[in-house]
């Protein structure tokens, strides 16, 4: 057998076994060479593609500007790859409709031009990618059904380049044939060359057993910026652009595979992920002479994987606010409306001359508890402000001190007894140019929480000191604390620790605390220590630029 037989034998091993739809058609449109896939893939028997208008497996409605496209191809024919951004549709021969990516590589054969369509459908890819609110087992489903197209791809792959690399490095002297044949034979290892550079969304390499890259092909190297002329018959050891460390994974790779295993693993290169197959190739004699490694492009199958972990881990958080959120309204809101109902009951019972008393009692527990659930409220809708971006710093110069000792004076009047203030400053005013009805806020939640969890006969120390930059609060008090464990959640919204379930609270005041400071370029820090206190320390510019 002559070495053109040999090629023309191997090249149409490389047509038919390629997973891939492969088209050759002529410059008037008509198909001339088909190979298997191509026919599955649009639902045709053997043979019945050939001599077909190309437009005949196109939707009617895009046939007019397919026409108009492909004869401008013809005239100026260039590589070039569709479907990515533009949706391309092909009809199959029951009528069905299905979403495709076609890449085209103009080609001669026989002094011809001709154009090679590599087509592979792409539908359920592209239902994929709408779905980013995919489930972990749908996730995993997915790349279990990625990986078998990657390993099935290889293993057919793995027989086309074995007899490639035997035919580069077992040449020899072979009889003359016709000249037929030999046009024939070149005609073939035209259209093969073609497919080989054309491999679609990766590339393949083969080294042997001195490390040495005989062979390396595909649409990667072009994208990305790769010279293959400077890879061919180069030792890895004398490849610059790896570091040593890439050149070490890569020889024992090699050298692995060479002894016979089978290796698959990722690499990324250039922020391109790649999914890596190794393969042992046999020489003529079954012995493993040299490696194969095919790069699959899994960068798109990547950047899905992560949107849907991402927007699957937004949705479980969003689940536990919605459950927070359920489990302190329904205790918050329950509470004060049953001692409103009950308060309102209990009066209407009091309706007797001399028992005004009573219920003046019970007219101030409504009253209570109608303050309590407008503070509530207005914690919602604080929080909701936040998220909105709605909520704008009204800057204007203040006395610090004086505002807070306002405040202290109107908690004074309505703290329970037992509860102790103690209030520190300067003696002179502290100028802030802040918003005072946040600072006012945010001084009401401190002190409010410090006397809600401290128990009687404690005290709670406000102290204010001052810099040349800054302002400093400080709240102490001697009450309940917060567990170690549960300190890094503090500042989460609706978060209640654990000792202070039944003590009433919506797990906000905190949260909205700390996006105020934020919004006024401060910062809050505090220290606790479970049942001996907590103290918290507000940092406040004196000025916003």
């Amino acid at each position: 057998m002559s070495n053109q037989l040999q090629d023309t034998d191997l090249f149409q091993s490389i047509f038919h076994s390629s997973v891939e739809g492969i088209l050759v058609v002529d410059a008037e449109g008509v198909i001339i060479k088909a190979n298997p896939a191509s026919e599955q893939l649009f639902g045709y028997k053997i043979g019945e593609l050939i001599e077909k208008k190309v437009e005949s497996l196109i939707p009617e409605k895009f046939k007019k500007n397919h026409k108009s496209h492909r004869e401008g191809y013809i005239i100026k024919p260039k590589a070039r790859r569709m479907g990515q951004d533009l949706e391309l549709w092909g009809l199959k021969k029951d009528g069905s409709q299905f979403q495709l990516e076609i890449s085209l590589s103009p080609a001669t054969v026989k002094e011809e031009h001709v154009v090679i369509a590599f087509i592979i459908d792409v539908t359920e890819l592209k239902k994929t990618e709408k779905n980013l609110t995919i489930s972990q087992a749908q996730l995993k489903s997915y790349s279990e059904e990625l990986e078998e197209k990657v390993t099935s791809r290889t293993n057919e792959l793995t027989t086309t380049v074995q007899k490639l690399v035997a035919s580069n490095l077992n040449l020899e002297d072979q009889m003359q044939e016709t000249k037929e044949a030999e046009k024939n034979a070149a005609a073939s290892k035209s259209l093969s060359s073609a497919i080989a550079k054309s491999f679609p969304n990766g590339f393949i390499i083969v080294f042997n057993a001195s490390l040495e890259m005989l062979l390396i092909e595909g649409e990667a190297i072009i994208q990305l910026g790769l010279n293959k002329m400077y890879f061919e018959n180069a030792n890895v050891n004398d490849i610059s652009i790896f570091s040593e460390k890439q050149k070490n994974k890569l020889k024992k790779d090699i050298l692995k595979t060479i002894a016979g295993e089978h290796l698959r693993f990722e690499i990324v290169y250039k922020n391109k992920y790649f999914s890596v197959n190794t393969i042992p190739l046999l020489d003529d004699d079954t012995i493993i002479s040299s490696a194969l490694f095919v790069y699959s492009n899994i960068t798109e199958q990547k950047k899905i994987e992560r949107d849907a972990k991402n927007a699957l881990k937004k949705e479980q958080e969003l689940n536990e606010l919605k459950s927070r959120f359920v489990s302190m309204a329904s205790h918050e809101f329950r509470t004060p409306l049953s001692a409103i109902q009950t308060s309102a009951i209990l009066i209407g019972k009091q309706n007797e001359a001399g028992k005004e008393q009573k219920r003046e009692k019970y007219v101030t527990q409504i009253k209570n508890n109608v303050k309590h659930l407008v503070v509530i409220l207005n914690d919602f809708l604080s929080l909701s402000k936040l998220e909105e971006g709605k909520v704008i710093v009204n800057k204007e110069l203040f006395d610090f001190v004086a505002l807070s000792k306002t405040f202290i004076e109107e908690v004074s009047m309505t703290k329970k007894i037992g509860k102790n203030l103690i209030f520190s400053s300067p003696d002179h005013p502290v100028f802030l140019n802040l918003d005072p009805k946040l600072v006012r806020h945010i001084l009401m939640n401190l002190v409010s929480n410090a006397i809600k969890y401290s128990p009687k006969n404690t005290y709670i120390i406000i102290k204010i000191e001052e810099n040349n930059h800054s302002v400093f609060l400080e709240v102490k008090d001697e009450g309940i604390g917060i567990p170690a464990e549960e300190q890094d959640k503090l500042f989460d919204r609706f978060f209640r620790a654990k000792n202070a379930y039944n003590i009433e609270g919506t797990g906000l005041g905190l949260n909205i605390v700390k996006q105020y400071v934020e919004l006024m370029n401060g910062t809050i820090d505090f220290k606790s220590k479970i049942n001996t206190g907590t103290t918290f320390l507000l940092k406040l510019p004196k000025t916003i630029k």
